[in-house]
């Protein structure tokens, strides 16, 4: 149940991306803003419901070239910030028998490639750190509106990232199949571009 994190991520970071229209030379950093984004996941309990979840506090940055399909992306998600909606649901989340988050605290998300359809950034590959594992993964970009925000004038990109893993190989084994093995992933980011000097 644990993963959200994937991260987590990043995604969000990606979103800031696809802002590709009005390309500048060199790429552009965004920055996720932790106040306008959550991370969720999803996990199988019980085999009859399924236990949702969120993390509410992660934050990256992104760099991105949609003209020249580079960039890069890191995420991370404080995994002690888990919310079920029980606390001593998430107590346990937090033990050692799933995060063990007095060891690994933090799960991170570091791009190896982005995936672009033209310069619409529609994915990203790399790799996910979670309980002191790491593997890769490949995360889809299934939303992506940017523009200036109202009142402010910032640009802010909306995005919205979907993933799943499967727990048991980042080590966290305990209670299968009674809690399911594959979660679950989506990360809703707003991130805003940060400003050249």
């Amino acid at each position: 149940m644990p993963l959200a994190v994937r991260a987590l991520v990043a995604f969000s970071v990606f979103g800031a991306i696809a802002y590709g229209a009005n390309a500048r030379a060199g790429p552009d950093v965004f920055r996720v803003d932790p106040e306008l984004t959550r991370a969720e996941f999803a996990v199988s309990h019980f085999w009859v419901t399924r236990l949702r979840g969120t993390f509410g506090r992660a934050e990256g940055t992104v760099a991105l070239d949609p003209e020249g399909h580079a960039g890069s992306i890191e995420f991370s998600v404080d995994a002690s910030s888990v919310d079920t909606g029980w606390s001593v649901r998430d107590d346990f989340i937090r033990g050692e028998n799933m995060f063990d988050t007095a060891r690994y605290p933090i799960v991170r998300f570091r791009s190896t490639q982005l995936i672009f359809d033209q310069v619409r950034l529609i994915g990203a590959a790399g790799e996910l750190t979670l309980h002191n594992v790491t593997r890769p993964i490949v995360l889809k970009v299934e939303r992506i509106e940017c523009g200036p925000e109202p009142g402010s004038g910032r640009e802010g990109c909306g995005v919205t990232v979907v993933s799943s893993i499967k727990r048991s190989e980042f080590g966290m084994r305990f209670a299968l199949p009674l809690v399911g093995d594959v979660i679950d992933l989506s990360f809703h980011l707003t991130a805003h571009r940060v400003p050249t000097l």
